[in-house]
């Protein structure tokens, strides 16, 4: 099995077997998807799927060698696991489990296809319910009437365990033993199909009563969030020697591409000091044990998944920051090992232009790849070969030329010579290592990353450095603020107008300004683990959720926290907290859990108990998502809104005026009045999940994983794109819109705080001018720690 197939990297094999393989798989960009492989006797088909107990299907190649299918990766467990660990299921789960299993059904035989192959298996259960998964890979007989059947047994295993015969007991009552025993009749034409059983249940209000979660917790991270979570976990020292471990561990395959390329534990730490070998070691120990990393017992070493190369953001950018230095590494590492092999001998050393490629990489192109003794020897007895060279030519050239110009003459002239095509050759390459490093910089520093393209245009035109420095112009984000306490368990909250970052760090609880870059405020943290932390919309309270209670921070009070009160956040994961538009109301919502609250700060009471809300500006109005009961409330006025009720109430937010509400959906974002009516012509895509409007409703700003966007409403134009910095999934970005109605500020990993300037972007005008203006050139101390290898030179006239 290749590590590729088509456009995806992959991962773990993710179904316990039978005919169909599934592996998890990542894109280009390194978002999760389930890719399923058919066997023997299957077939690919496409179906057009729209349920929201189905995982959409992405890509599929029918025609493919082999024939695959791509589909949304749900995180948690199967319908099995959850029966064989915790029981079978009873009562009003069991009618969660049938409806949202029947819709999806009813789904796929209404889009023309058949899931031939449903089991339970192929049931996740889910943070949103159950997600019915394998769709597209079904028997060539298959037919709806066989789904049916198995929908009956798949509701016998998840209440009895059994899969081929009603069992004993009251597990089932009247209706579902009936619609059970309906579907798995001998005769098909006597089956009743999906949407009879569908109709059949939505007359149950059991099918309704909320939504069948998993009984724990989904733990069940992508593969980069692992390692980053690894990552964040090891001390500052190893930290420093986790690029060095894996990016020896990659190389280029047949077409030049990334692959995972097998390494030796004796070569990372030959010659290196005790305390590095150590350090290595741990990070070798902390890898293996989480299955990222593969340990042979000769100490060979390998990335266990290729998919990680694209999984785990931090290493595809040390990889982007290396990718032409890793090159040459490459290829310095192959020769040094065939010389060492071959006796040392002088003919396989490195000369001419080899050898000046890794020179100047060496000298200053690396900036995480240590040289091996090998490789450090092999470079060195190739360049005192090349210096006895020069040597025996320069002599050659003075016995020649001596007749026509005076010895010392002549020695100058070679001098000079040698001089300015060495010098030369360094500040090209130098330029290219300062772009490259200016590219690695941009997503979290854009300023300094200007700076650094800048300097690289001034030590060599290079077409590298004018790439760099055409991208900074380009570039929307014009001022960066990063907390300079920021650790791998802060927690961090923006204000609604972007003025301000609060962070929690090791129980303090500091407040910036951030256009300032200075601090303004700090004070003890709550005595309990804080999940979570909003402001309120004024800028002035800020709001601690705890593991069971709740407090406030009046910030200009000069006091500090207050006491407890209400609820917490009990469950892990991602965790997120919000005041509502009025600030009369605090929400909380732990994702995986599906554990959420509101709790009304003036009345100290829970709100909207049992429900999903979101409240409009003033806190005048509310959606309430509920099923088949989904409505719109203003004070005691409750209007039934069914066009609601399939709509993802954490992707929804009402625009400013309070009569209307944007909403992130798989096809694409779309803004609605309250009676439902689309206003958009067209959606905006792609769908980012958390919106934000401007104080005056003509921006939306939307955030995903890793990249932000901001859209002009009226005429649908999209102003910004950015990648933001990477952080875990549980601490996804946000991103917020100024009053000025041309600056969007987005919180993004370890507490960096990017100002997106979008009147201004692009930036016109020569851009090494534009940056001089604007930001100056490096300082010195800047230019010491990011181009060490060359002395200081000012970069900006004056």
């Amino acid at each position: 099995m290749t590590d590729r197939l088509g456009g995806y990297w992959l991962g773990a094999r993710l179904d316990g077997g039978g005919r169909t393989t599934v592996r998890e798989a990542y894109d280009e960009s390194g978002g999760r998807h389930a890719l399923h492989l058919p066997g023997p006797g299957a077939y690919a088909t496409v179906p057009e799927v729209r349920s929201v107990h189905a995982a959409r299907l992405v890509e599929a190649c029918p025609q493919g060698d082999p024939p695959y299918l791509v589909s949304e990766y749900i995180e948690g467990p199967t319908l099995r696991q959850v029966v064989e660990r915790h029981g079978p299921f009873a009562g009003d789960d069991l009618y969660r489990l049938a409806a949202a299993t029947a819709t999806a059904l009813a789904a796929v035989h209404e889009a023309g296809a058949v899931h031939g192959s449903l089991t339970p298996d192929k049931i996740i259960l889910g943070a949103e319910g159950p997600r019915l998964v394998g769709l597209g890979l079904a028997d060539a007989e298959a037919g709806p009437a066989d789904d049916v059947r198995a929908w009956g047994r798949v509701l016998l295993f998840a209440a009895y365990g059994l899969t081929e015969r009603l069992g004993n007991g009251e597990r089932l009552d009247r209706l579902l033993r009936g619609l059970v025993a309906a579907a798995l009749h001998d005769d098909p034409e006597r089956r009743p199909d999906a949407r009879h059983l569908l109709m059949s249940l939505l007359d149950a209000p059991q099918s309704q009563l909320g939504r069948l979660l998993p009984p724990e917790p989904v733990d069940d991270p992508p593969l980069g969030v692992r390692a980053e979570a690894l990552y964040l976990q090891l001390c500052r020292a190893d930290q420093d020697l986790v690029p060095e471990v894996f990016l020896r561990l990659v190389g280029l395959d047949e077409s030049g591409a990334d692959t995972v390329a097998p390494a030796l534990r004796d070569d990372l730490v030959a010659g290196r000091a005790p305390d590095e070998v150590a350090a290595i070691d741990r990070v070798l120990e902390a890898y293996g044990k989480a299955g990222i990393l593969t340990i042979g017992d000769r100490g060979s070493l390998t990335i266990t998944y290729t998919a990680l190369l694209r999984a785990w953001p931090r290493l595809h950018e040390w990889l982007d920051g290396e990718r032409e230095g890793l090159a040459v590494h490459r290829e310095l590492a192959r020769a040094a090992r065939a010389w060492e092999a071959g006796g040392r001998r002088e003919s396989d050393l490195f000369q001419g232009e080899p050898l000046d490629r890794a020179m100047a990489w060496a000298a200053g192109g690396r900036r995480r790849v240590t040289l091996s003794p090998g490789e450090q020897t092999f470079l060195d007895e190739g360049l005192a070969r090349a210096r006895g060279g020069a040597r025996r030519r320069r002599r050659l050239m003075v016995g020649l030329l001596s007749g026509l110009l005076s010895v010392a003459l002549l020695a100058a002239l070679l001098a000079v010579w040698q001089r300015g095509a060495a010098e030369g050759r360094l500040e090209q390459a130098m330029a290219k290592v300062a772009a490259s490093r200016a590219e690695a910089l941009r997503v979290a520093d854009p300023v300094t990353a200007r700076r650094l393209s800048l300097a690289a245009w001034r030590l060599a035109q290079v077409p590298q450095a004018r790439r760099a420095l055409t991208a900074a112009a380009a570039d929307p984000a014009v001022d960066v603020f990063t907390d300079p306490y920021a650790g791998p368990r802060s927690l961090y909250a923006i204000s609604d107008d972007g003025s301000r970052l609060a962070a929690l760090t090791d129980d303090t609880v500091r407040v910036y300004d951030v256009p300032g870059h200075r601090r303004i405020a700090e004070t003890a943290g709550p005595e309990q683990s804080v999940r979570a932390m909003a402001w309120s919309p004024d800028g002035r309270t800020l709001a601690f959720v705890g593991v069971d209670r709740s407090y406030l921070w009046d910030t200009a009070s000069g006091r500090g926290v207050g006491p407890p009160f209400g609820r917490g956040l009990g469950a892990p994961g991602e965790q997120s907290a919000w005041f509502s538009p009025g600030g009369g109301l605090l929400f909380a919502a732990a994702r995986q859990s599906g554990e959420r609250w509101a709790w009304d700060l003036r009345a100290r009471r829970a709100a909207f108990v049992g429900e999903y809300a979101v409240a409009g500006p003033g806190d005048r109005v509310a959606l309430t998502f509920d099923g088949r009961r989904s409505a719109i409330r203003r004070g005691d006025r409750v209007t039934p809104a069914p066009w609601l009720d399939r709509m993802p109430w954490e992707y929804t937010t009402f625009a400013p005026d309070g009569e209307r509400v944007a909403i992130a959906e798989e096809t694409g974002i779309q803004i609605y009045d309250l009676d439902g009516v689309p206003v958009l012509g067209t959606r905006l895509r792609p769908s980012p999940g958390h919106l934000r409007f401007s104080p005056d409703g003509r921006l939306l700003a939307g955030t995903d994983n890793d990249r932000v966007r901001v859209w002009r409403v009226p005429d649908r134009v999209l102003l910004a794109e950015r990648q933001v910095p990477v952080g875990g999934a549980d601490r996804p970005p946000r991103a917020v819109l100024a009053d000025d109605g041309r600056t969007a500020r987005v919180l993004a990993a370890g507490g960096t705080v990017l100002t997106l300037d979008l009147a201004r972007w692009p930036a016109a005008g020569d851009p090494a001018s534009a940056v001089c203006a604007r930001y100056g050139g490096l300082s010195a101390a800047d230019w010491a720690r990011h181009l060490p290898e060359v002395p200081y030179r000012a970069t900006c006239p004056g």
